[in-house]
Parts: structure tokens; C-alpha cells; sequence
């Protein structure tokens, strides 16, 4: 059995968090928490495929998942991985990177989701955000569908 680990950084609105937990319920995953459970061995051998999920912060994904990748880049040869971001604006410019991202950490056969999400960052505030209702029902009718695609 194909055993899968969701490894996640969701911080402000925790639109990733949500995203995940509603799109999810039909494969059984191990969830890894970075922001909380920072102290935590993941013990990635014992998975074969790992999703890793994070919101975008100033342009990339939360440097506490980035950092997490570059210490971990070796455990991740030969593992199907899987993106999923959550951003206010550029998603699909974002998921570029993101793969770019990953191809550099020689992870070369990485698929990435991306969708936009509720932003409340810096001026944005004073407007009261943007992508108000985000991710809705077809963010995560649309992730079921990339995970059952690539799972």
C-alpha cells in the first residue's frame, strides 16, 4: 500500500489547511504540520508519495517549507511529489516557480495545484482583501480531482 504524508505550512487565513482538509477524505494520509510541529522527526522513507502544501508569502512558498525541502532534498529522490499553493493573485505564475522550485532540489517529476485564495496582506487590509469565499467548492472539487489524477 502506496503510504502518503501531507507535509503543510498554514499561517494567515489557514486557506491551505482548509483547502486540504476538505478535498482529502478519500486517501488516508499522515499530516505534518510544520509551523507546529517543528520539533518533530518526519521519517520520509517511510512514504512514498509526499504532498507538500503552503500558502505563497512574498512570492514563494513559507520559507519554513522551503527550508524544510533544502534540508531534505536527498529523501526526496525517487518519491512522487506533489504541490499544492494557495495564493491572492498569480497562481499560475506561482506554480511555475514552485515546480522550478522543486526541479532544482532534483525533483523532476513534481505536479503542482494551484488555486487563489482569501488575502488580507499588507494594503490589502485597508481594502478588505481579495478573493473573498476562497478556496470555494471548485478549489476543492478541482483538487480532488488533481489528487485522484496523480495519486
Amino acid at each position: 500500500m502506496d503510504k502518503k504524508a501531507i507535509i503543510y505550512t498554514s499561517y494567515h487565513h489557514h486557506n491551505t489547511v482548509n483547502l486540504l482538509k476538505d478535498a482529502t477524505d478519500e486517501f488516508e494520509y499522515d499530516w505534518y504540520n510544520l509551523l507546529r510541529d517543528k520539533d518533530v522527526k518526519i521519517p520520509l522513507s517511510n512514504y512514498q508519495t509526499i504532498i507538500f502544501a503552503s500558502g505563497i508569502y512574498y512570492g514563494r512558498m513559507h520559507k519554513v517549507m522551503v527550508n524544510f525541502l533544502l534540508n531534505h532534498k536527498e529523501e526526496l529522490e525517487n518519491k512522487k511529489v506533489l504541490a499544492i499553493i494557495t495564493s491572492g493573485k498569480g497562481a499560475k505564475g506561482y506554480a511555475k516557480r514552485v515546480k522550478s522550485h522543486f526541479k532544482n532540489l532534483n525533483v523532476s517529476n513534481i505536479e503542482v495545484f494551484s488555486c487563489l485564495a482569501f488575502d488580507t496582506y499588507g494594503p490589502l487590509k485597508l481594502i478588505g482583501g481579495v478573493n473573498k469565499g476562497r478556496p470555494n467548492y471548485d478549489d476543492v472539487n478541482n483538487l480532488k480531482e488533481f489528487l485522484n489524477n496523480h495519486l
